[in-house]
């Protein structure tokens, strides 16, 4: 008699792989937090913005650079030969897709990203949100940042809220954030708003009140002013700069139609 063979038996489907601990650091240009980056861990996996690769001890396991072409391709960018390191390199970098000019290069999946994290709010300001957001597509269980600040009164003020925003999405997942001393996102102003903002008289706190911003003061007419003169190097960018981008006829006239000098 034939022995029946049990329906459904076979090989056994290959098993899933899965990672307890999966270690990402994201790197920016603020050079106080970078010296605490773990450049020699291997168990780290190393993140970061392509043109600030000159502050980074070591190549990184990948590059973004999530902006335009137009914005590498513009003339400030060719003397630093950022398009000529792009073409060389061989370090994965996300951008808005792949270029046959830069062998490296990978489509950032924004569209499923914002399918995903986007929601109704799309609150992806720079590029730290664009990489919280692809870690946590990747399965990210320890996320910290080195370099990173967003503290200058700049674009970068602007763009902090957005980058709180996403670490507090990040900690809420159940990740577990890692930000050096220096960084000072999610860290100000120190205290608990209402029982720790305020002294016993009922005063807010100097460290609750706005930043005072630096104020340019005009010069006066007639008045000496000592220039300090820029390093040569500087100077030949100024110089380059100019002739590219010359000033049109209305920046050499004042108000009162006087002629400036250049």
């Amino acid at each position: 008699m034939i022995p029946l063979k049990p329906v459904g038996v076979g090989p056994s489907p290959p098993r899933a792989v899965s990672r307890s601990v999966r270690k990402i650091a994201l790197l920016g240009s603020h050079s106080a937090s970078l010296r605490s980056c773990p450049w020699d861990d291997p168990s780290w996996e190393l993140w970061g913005h392509a043109a600030a690769r000159a502050w980074y001890a070591r190549n990184l396991d990948r590059y973004f650079d999530l902006h335009r072409r137009e914005c590498r391709e513009r003339e400030y960018r060719k003397h630093t030969k950022y398009p000529d390191w792009l073409a060389g390199n061989t370090v994965p970098i996300y951008m808005w897709e792949h270029y046959k000019e830069i062998p490296a290069s990978i489509k950032y999946p924004k569209d499923r990203i914002l399918l995903e994290y986007g929601g109704v709010r799309r609150y992806f300001k720079n590029h730290l949100a664009w990489m919280i957001a692809l870690a946590f597509s990747e399965g990210v269980t320890h996320l910290a940042l080195f370099g990173i600040n967003y503290g200058h009164h700049t674009e970068y003020e602007i763009q902090r809220g957005s980058a709180e925003y996403w670490l507090g999405r990040a900690e809420e997942r159940g990740i577990h954030l890692i930000l050096p001393d220096e960084c000072t996102l999610l860290q100000e102003p120190k205290g608990l708003y209402g029982y720790e903002s305020h002294d016993e008289k009922g005063r807010l706190l100097d460290h609750w009140k706005p930043k005072v911003k630096d104020v340019i003061t005009p010069l006066v007419p007639g008045q000496p002013v000592n220039l300090i003169e820029p390093p040569e190097h500087v100077r030949e960018q100024i110089e380059e700069e100019a002739r590219v981008f010359p000033r049109p006829d209305w920046a050499f006239k004042r108000t009162d139609g006087e002629e400036v000098k250049a």
